[in-house]
């Protein structure tokens, strides 16, 4: 891979039919930015670990040619002039890039594991570096790491979950679709009989568990889909399986 090329993309699938797609802002030694072309977002990796991701899939190169039209022509119409902050829009900020230096910092050293034996000694350091008086638990950034990797390399991800909730989109998010699955694929291994009400509540129930940790993590809580929408995903199952 080679990343002096100017053609290079990176992406990122984010689910069946959504991409982020990032370009190789700078690289000063071992270090890589890059920038998501539709956010502008910067995002800073060794160079090791941006190799690593590339060779287990988990992102993948094209030619900037490939691109879709809506990246490579973006009618100037559709800028809007920023708002202007405010300070509790200042102090959200200033708090989503302090996670950020903490979940940066750690896929940075690449942090062999994200439990307490290797994440405590390394918030002690980053903390020390950064002069924070007030580091998070090692739990906390695990699941800081987990909501930024999920969202897709979003800082908006590690946003106060009181400003998150502006960030919010009609779609459902990629955390609740992992989890249906993980929901649909464990009942399906238990039972012969589909009882839609039963994976519901379920789901619900195994919601309630993520939601508190992303409490503790002081990350905006996940909304559920509908009943409707966890009948018509099963639904549309059986129906494939009799054809």
């Amino acid at each position: 891979m080679d990343l002096q090329n100017p053609d290079l993309i990176l992406v990122k699938r984010l689910s069946e039919h959504s991409c982020s797609y990032f370009a190789v802002e700078s690289i000063a030694g071992s270090d890589v930015v890059l920038t998501d072309i539709e956010s502008g977002g910067r995002f800073n990796f060794a160079k090791p670990k941006l190799e690593q991701l590339v060779s287990n899939g988990q992102l993948r190169t094209i030619a900037r040619r490939e691109l879709p039209t809506k990246l490579t022509f973006k009618p100037l119409s559709t800028v809007k002039k920023p708002k202007a902050e405010t300070a509790e829009d200042v102090a959200s900020k200033k708090e989503m890039q302090r996670r950020y230096r903490y979940v940066q910092g750690a896929i940075e050293q690449s942090v062999p594991a994200y439990t307490e034996k290797w994440l405590t000694p390394y918030i002690a350091q980053k903390a020390a570096e950064i002069n924070d008086s007030g580091p998070p638990s090692w739990r906390t950034l695990a699941y800081w790491n987990k909501a930024f990797v999920e969202s897709g390399w979003d800082k908006h991800a590690l946003m106060p979950k009181h400003k998150a909730k502006g960030n919010r989109t009609k779609q459902l998010p990629q955390e609740v679709h992992d989890l249906i699955d993980e929901v649909i694929n464990e009942y399906l291994r238990t039972h012969t009989v589909m009882r839609y009400q039963k994976v519901y509540d379920q789901f619900i129930e195994q919601l309630d568990t993520l939601n508190a940790e992303r409490r503790e993590a002081d990350l905006v809580e996940l909304k559920p889909c509908s009943y409707r929408w966890i009948v018509n995903r099963l639904q549309n199952m059986e129906n494939k399986v009799k054809s």
